[in-house]
């Protein structure tokens, strides 16, 4: 879906608090093999291998996943591959796994399929860790600038950033899988854009491509002027929503 904005997701697209990756890593150790299911372009990916685990990162696009492999050209140990994440079949060697993590992509995937493939590569007592970035809870001036700069020339459009998903469930999980009681946390944290970096920010969203490009730049355009005049800078609240549970 996002193929051809391969190289602008990556630069624009936020990545993810780094008490989160702490916490993620430290639930399996570093050293740990992991599975990043729907990489992406990397952007999980690469903190996890920047905290010294190995792994595979498995995406559908192949645009996105040459990107990943750029940004983990640096580690060994990882690999791209690109498959739906629910067709995907280990290679030699690659199962169990310690962690596999989705970040910003299980609402993609097939419920009942995806968890049989988790609890099918996951070692017991072995961790799938899924997380989305949202927007915080917000109330400034620029804030208020960018809203009114929507509501001249895109009223239409509904999520003015990243879309704010539910967090994630585990369940109903099909019959002969089983994980134990999820833990449930939110990690605030806020990133600071120019206008420049906002704007591309919110034209990797779907809503913003969808329509018409006159209208899409006017309302970029005017979006940006808006942060311009509020000193430049924009500073967004992030709620970082994760669901983690162990394989039994």
């Amino acid at each position: 879906m996002y193929g051809h904005l391969a190289e602008l997701y990556e630069r624009a697209r936020p990545g993810y608090p780094n008490e989160l990756i702490d916490e993620v890593i430290a639930l399996v150790g570093a050293g740990s093999w992991a599975l990043d299911a729907g990489c992406g372009t990397g952007k999980a990916a690469a903190l996890l291998a920047a905290g010294a685990l190995t792994g595979v990162g498995v995406d559908l696009d192949p645009a996105m996943a040459e990107v990943a492999r750029l940004q983990l050209g640096g580690w060994a140990g990882w690999r791209v591959d690109v498959s739906a994440f629910e067709d995907w079949s280990p290679g030699p060697g690659d199962a169990p796994f310690d962690l596999v993590v989705s970040a910003q992509a299980w609402h993609w995937f097939q419920p009942e399929a995806s968890f049989r493939k988790v609890y099918g590569i996951l070692r017991p007592g072995g961790w799938l860790v899924l997380w989305w970035n949202g927007p915080g809870d917000f109330n400034s001036d620029t804030r208020r600038a960018i809203e009114r700069a929507y509501a001249e020339h895109a009223p239409e459009i509904k999520y003015r950033g990243l879309a704010g998903h539910p967090r994630p469930e585990f369940g109903p999980v099909p019959d002969g899988v089983s994980f134990g009681t999820p833990l449930l946390r939110d990690y605030p944290w806020v990133c600071t854009y120019t206008a420049g970096g906002w704007v591309d920010l919110v034209r990797t969203s779907a809503d913003h491509q969808m329509l018409p490009e006159d209208r899409r730049e006017a309302a970029l355009a005017a979006v940006a002027r808006a942060i311009d005049a509020h000193g430049g800078t924009y500073e967004h609240p992030y709620v970082c929503r994760v669901c983690a549970a162990q394989r039994l």
